[in-house]
Formats: structure tokens, sequence, C-alpha cells
């Protein structure tokens, strides 16, 4: 059977319109990495405008600065800290979940939005480079996810999200690092829920699972990251990439940051029933997906990146 085509969607619409999310978050703690600028920034600001306490990370300093008294002045009663660290390493991973739960309390939601790109083919790539992608888009997340998700087990209650791409399922060229780190991901994700579907029930004594576990693709964002994802020697010695990128970006319309920011509200809300474990697309209308995804028999062993 053919995939249907679902209405794009390039800002907020009618499904993720803020206002319906008033409260909906009240009492819940997130914790969102790579949130001191670009889609995180967004996100946080959604997550706490929809009554959240957020903790914003990142590794500059003033950004998350900035970031945290931007969302503590977006409303009255908003609770909001800044942790600063390098998502890649264990000993700041530690120190950033202790000061969050310290601060704001346990974990409810935890996003994974920390990422890198370097656009250059993969012959001229370095090794250590390359491979730093994977820790920033692989082992950060699934380390963190280590670290927080007993928390979620002991209340079986709990959101995680993996920002992802729709490169997990295309062969974007100049592109390998970041494709099979988001590949990897959303694999990750879709397993997880499979196992947490089991544990939580079998092992825990629970009557259902209570935790969920999404990837997303935000959309083609015309963030910083898009910026600095051509390396000098990608402009001196593969012209022809950044002229190919070019020519692509033409093709995606133009979609707001705020676009995922309120979807990852829509998710954390409880809303996302039936595409646990899935990679979301956020430029897809998110009912018409799900409305087609809970009519589907789902298969016995499913396929995250499908």
């Amino acid at each position: 059977m053919s995939k249907p085509e679902f209405t794009l969607r390039t800002d907020v619409y009618p499904a993720i319109e803020p206002e319906l999310f008033k409260g909906s978050l009240n009492g819940k703690v997130a914790f969102v990495t790579g949130s001191g600028r670009g889609i995180g920034r967004e996100i946080v600001l959604a997550l706490a405008r929809s009554g959240a306490a957020v903790a914003i990370s990142g590794r500059t300093k003033s950004q998350v600065e900035e970031t945290t008294q931007a969302v503590l002045s977006s409303a009255s009663g908003v609770k909001a800290i800044g942790v600063v660290g390098d998502v890649c390493s264990r000993t700041d991973q530690e120190r950033m979940v202790k000061e969050v739960t310290e601060s704001l309390g346990p974990i409810d939601i935890l996003i994974c939005n920390a990422g890198t790109n370097t656009f250059m083919p993969f012959h001229m790539t370095d090794p250590d480079e390359w491979w730093k992608q994977m820790e920033i888009m692989v082992k950060s997340p699934t380390e963190l996810t280590r670290m927080i998700l007993p928390m979620m087990q002991k209340r079986n209650s709990g959101t995680i999200i993996y920002t992802s791409s729709r490169a997990a399922g295309a062969d974007l060229p100049w592109a390998a690092g970041y494709s099979c780190a988001k590949t990897a991901i959303t694999r990750f994700a879709g397993i997880l829920q499979n196992e947490l579907n089991i544990l939580q029930k079998d092992t825990f004594g629970h009557d259902t699972n209570g935790i969920s576990v999404f990837s997303i693709h935000p959309g083609e964002v015309k963030t910083k990251l898009h910026e600095t994802a051509f390396p000098q020697k990608t402009k001196d010695e593969a012209p022809y990439v950044i002229e190919h990128m070019a020519k692509m970006a033409k093709m995606h319309p133009d979609f707001k940051a705020e676009l995922a920011a309120w979807t990852c509200v829509y998710l954390s809300a409880g809303n996302g029933a039936g595409l646990e474990g899935r990679l979301v697309d956020c430029t897809r209308d998110i009912e018409e997906v799900k409305k087609h995804v809970t009519a589907t028999p789902r298969p016995r062993i499913t396929n995250a990146c499908g």
C-alpha cells in the first residue's frame, strides 16, 4: 500500500496551536540539550509557555544565559535554569542532570536536540571529526537516556524526544556522518520504545507502559548550524557540494522553528498515542498522520525509520 500524502505544514497550525496547551505541562520538568539557540531555544520557550519548568543547556554560556532570561521573562511564574556543559562529557552530563533535578525536580521530559553537521564528501572527512558527529548525536543522547530513564521507569511516566531528521531514511550526499547518526538515534528510539512496552509491564509490574519515546524531523529550518556546516576545506576543495546544497535548499519552503517546538509540546502533553517509537515528521499534519497510523495494522516488528 502506497503512503498517503499528508498536508504540508511550515509553521504553527490548528493541531499544535499554543492556546490548546496552556497549563498542559504544569508540574512537569523538561531538560532540553542544545537549547541555547535555534530550534532548541524555541522548544524551551514553547514548553515553558505550556507550564513546564525548563532547563536550558548548551556549551556557550552567553547563549544559555540569554535564552534562560528570555524564558523567565516570557510569562509570570515560569521556572527555568541554565546549565552549561559539553553533552559529550559524561562528567558534564552527570553534573547537569544533578543540577536540574536538585533545582527543579525529577525530569519528566528529556529532549535531546544538540547536533552538528558538516557537508563534505566522505573521502575528504577527518576520521575524528566524522566520529565526533556520532558522539554528539548518538552517544550523548543515549547516555543521557541511560542516566534519566530509571527515574521515569520508577514513576512509569515520561517523554523522551530525539531530534532526528528525514536524512535517517534518505541517502543524502555530503552528510554521511550526520545521516548515519540520525539513522542510529531514530532506530534507537524505536527499539527503546519496544523494550519499555515489554519491561514496564512484565518486569516492573505496571498495567501499561507510561513512557513515550519519539524522534522528530523538525524540517529544514534555517539556523546557524546551516551557516557553519560548510568548513573551509569544502569551500576550497569541493565547491560543487555548496552548489548542490544551494539547489536543494531552494526546493524547500521556509520552515519555522516553532513548528518543531509546538510539535514537541503536543507529544509531551500526551497526544502522541500511536506514534510512539516512530520518526515524527513535523512538516506533515500530525493529526492526519496519527489517524493513518492508528488505522493501519501494526506489524509485529516495526520500523522506526519508515
